[in-house]
């Protein structure tokens, strides 16, 4: 029997500004969540968002503040209230951290514990912050969505007391992305004439970006008019100066770092690449290696718990430290046709076993069970 609608609050924060990995997430949610029934109120610390996702008649935004209160001070002093008046049934946090003074069930959604197995790569102050906050926030959640069953191991690991609340939700290939241009179309649009291979996401230490540069730098004695283009912003911590490591491998003419790119120039890159790389040594899921694979692009993937979990014989995995490996696997793969359809072939059938309204239902009967509904 189907469970009565809900009124689900949701932390909207990640739908404003440029779109983050936790935004598409959210905003995907969010659209297949629309017609179920539920009630959804979205909560933003200033002007809502502009997000078309946001205009049905099932969501309500909710500007809470002047834009001045942010993180902790929003999410305690202001939502909690708003929620009351609101008369939420189950509050819904796209990620990590949930409003801890809430007198009703909260359901928050863990991506990846990178925090707690590699401090390091974060500042001392924002580690011990978001360590503190995201066990408090778990503690406080009835359920907790995660993205592979290697984040669940990993969530029993270092927080054995909660690990009946995980519920595993896999991810989807964002299908809402505009429709690219033609192959060559995309790839003069983009100035790019020889073998192109593609690297998207946040610039983290941990997705071991010199080392790819380095594989590149070998690459490119094979492939004279190979490119690199890595898009994603520098998170790096410490900050690396990537266009001096550019510079210091005589890359210039090879590596493009794109930054962010909004949706068509990410449909367009999709497009033109040869192969995508994603060298993540600790990662909760890897979507923008599934989002490639949906697209066509054949993989190279660190072997890496929860990548190899996820993607299995559907891309090449190698060791994202072994700059020798990673050129030897983009070479194979730019160079061996029987290798590249076999790829393109189970990368698009493993990413057909995935998609969004699969995530959203399975996260909505999160929210349901959490609500006693």
């Amino acid at each position: 029997m189907a469970s009565s609608p809900l009124v689900v609050g949701v932390d909207g924060r990640e739908l404003t500004g440029r779109p983050t990995g936790t935004g598409r997430y959210l905003r995907n949610l969010l659209r297949h969540w629309r017609d179920t029934g539920d009630r959804l109120v979205c909560y933003f610390n200033g002007p809502p968002a502009l997000d078309p996702v946001l205009d049905h008649p099932a969501v309500s935004k909710r500007p809470l503040g002047d834009g001045c209160a942010r993180g902790l001070s929003w999410q305690e002093r202001l939502v909690p209230p708003a929620a009351a008046a609101d008369r939420v049934d189950v509050f819904f946090s796209p990620a990590y951290s949930c409003p801890l003074s809430l007198a009703v069930p909260r359901v928050t959604a863990v991506h990846d514990l990178s925090f707690f197995a590699l401090p390091e790569d974060f500042a001392f102050a924002d580690a011990l912050r978001r360590r503190i906050l995201v066990g408090l926030s778990l503690q406080a959640s009835s359920r907790v969505p995660v993205c592979s069953e290697f984040t669940r191991r990993e969530l029993a690991r270092l927080f054995p007391g909660l690990a009946g609340k995980a519920v595993h939700v896999p991810l989807g290939p964002d299908d809402d992305l505009p429709a690219p241009a033609p192959r060559d179309e995309a790839r003069r649009r983009l100035g790019i004439d020889g073998p192109c291979i593609l690297t998207v996401g946040a610039i983290l230490n941990r997705r071991c970006l010199p080392e790819l540069l380095r594989a590149t730098a070998r690459l490119a004695q094979r492939h004279p008019r190979l490119v690199l283009d890595v898009v994603g912003e520098n998170r790096t911590h410490p900050r690396l100066d990537l266009p001096r490591a550019v510079a210091d491998l005589g890359l210039r003419d090879r590596v493009r770092l794109s930054g962010f790119v909004d949706d068509q120039g990410l449909a367009d890159r999709y497009a033109a690449a040869d192969a995508a790389v994603f060298l993540s040594e600790y990662e909760g899921f890897g979507l923008p290696a599934l989002e490639a694979a949906a697209r066509g692009v054949p993989l190279v993937v660190a072997r890496a718990p929860s990548l190899g979990e996820i993607f299995g014989d559907a891309a090449v995995l190698v060791d994202p430290r072994d700059e020798s490996a990673v050129a030897a696997a983009l070479d194979r793969v730019l160079s061996d046709g029987a290798l590249r359809e076999r790829l393109v072939g189970s990368g698009r059938d493993l990413a057909a076993r995935h998609s969004w309204a699969e995530t959203a239902r399975r996260t909505r009967k999160a929210l349901h069970e959490a609500a006693g509904r």
